[in-house]
């Protein structure tokens, strides 16, 4: 049962659809039962183009049968940037298995490239519509997007929650050192966007220097927010214990990770203005929040989005965003004693993960299917 993965974008970028792009071909290439037929992506251009070895070359959607060695069987959507084609992917191939992994912001968001449609209902719906019509499962990070899809009107039949995406391997090679002299060590490896809330992150840790509480606070990534953040550091007197790492690939954030003796994020449900209307950006799951639940590190997030369903007592707490002093005084007893490391598991990593895509394709594959 060949599979054809449509890849919104590929390594090196080291997103999350970049990342699961990456794990998804490592995994199925070579598949006895599901073999990666092909990779469809898009160029500099915004062409789609089919992979062929490291080159990208120009393919009409209507007729891509013709350049492939078969049939698909699958065809699997990392994203929704084909969102304006699936109608005539779905003509083209009536027999396969219609596949859309979403964390649910992008449908939310139902930004569209080529139609003019100004009002951001009728997007919506736009959107919904053609999931309802042309997608047989729609693969869900958490309870809480599966609500907010439902909400708009995606039936809940299409829905298969895979929670994962954590490359266990990195985590082990790496070993944590317990007994480092000094204040601990913090992570967080996040882009610098409105919704991850850095700015609430770097005033609450603001308040803990006030308190007299000493940390190392590490931040990875980059993003649009990122300078102003350096400035806000700088502002409050972080120089010291605030480093900027850059983009980083995931060995390293993975090496980082065990490193460190707390992983921190306060991601916000951030409403976000998009022409027409507006929707609420929120974390549906939270790949690096997972790589430190995978690996034993204590976990602080915010009480937003999914991140109830995955952040429990015994490997991490949950902060209720407000006030950063507010904030300050709810992690600061972690930080004067940090609990005990729990044992490393592999409940997110990414071989489990795909092993429930493998059983959702053969059962959703035994149901007659009708568009």
């Amino acid at each position: 049962m060949p599979v054809l993965l449509f890849a919104d974008r590929l390594p090196p970028l080291t997103g999350g659809m970049e990342m699961h792009a990456r794990y998804f071909i490592e995994h199925f290439q070579g598949h006895a039962h599901y073999p990666l037929l092909g990779v469809v992506t898009r160029d500099e251009a915004q062409r789609d183009c089919l992979l062929v070895g490291a080159k990208r070359v120009p393919q009409d959607l209507r007729t891509i049968v013709r350049s492939l060695a078969a049939e698909p069987a699958i065809v699997f959507f990392n994203s929704g940037r084909w969102i304006e084609d699936i109608v005539a992917l779905r003509a083209a191939l009536p027999s396969a298995l219609f596949v859309y992994r979403t964390g649910g912001n992008e449908i939310l968001k139902a930004s569209l490239d080529r139609h003019t449609i100004a009002v951001h209902d009728d997007r919506q719906r736009y959107w919904v519509d053609r999931i309802n019509g042309c997608v047989d499962v729609l693969i869900t990070n958490s309870a809480f997007t599966e609500e907010r899809l439902e909400s708009i009107g995606v039936r809940r039949e299409r829905f298969v929650r895979c929670v994962g995406g954590v490359n266990v391997a990195a985590l082990r090679t790496q070993e944590h050192r317990p007994d480092r002299p000094g204040p601990p060590v913090i992570f967080c490896a996040a882009r610098f966007v409105p919704y991850k809330n850095h700015g609430l992150l770097l005033d609450a840790f603001a308040a803990l220097m006030r308190q007299g509480i000493g940390f190392r606070l590490r931040l990875a990534g980059d993003g649009p927010l990122l300078d102003d953040a350096q400035v806000q550091a700088r502002r409050l007197g972080l120089g010291s214990c605030v480093e900027f790492l850059g983009l980083l690939t995931n060995e390293q954030v993975c090496e980082l990770m065990v490193d460190a003796e707390a992983y921190v994020q306060l991601s916000s449900d951030f409403i976000t203005q998009v022409p027409g209307g507006s929707y609420v950006h929120s974390e549906g799951m939270g790949r690096s929040i997972l790589e430190a639940l995978s690996c034993g590190t204590y976990v602080i997030a915010a009480r937003s989005g999914a991140l109830p369903e995955i952040v429990t007592p015994d490997r991490g707490m949950l902060v209720d965003l407000g006030l950063p002093d507010a904030v300050a005084d709810a992690i600061a007893p972690m930080l004067r004693s940090p609990p005990t490391r729990p044992e490393p598991h592999d409940f997110y990593s990414w071989e489990r993960y795909f092993a429930r895509y493998e059983r959702c394709w053969e059962e959703a594959y035994a149901v007659p299917r009708g568009h």
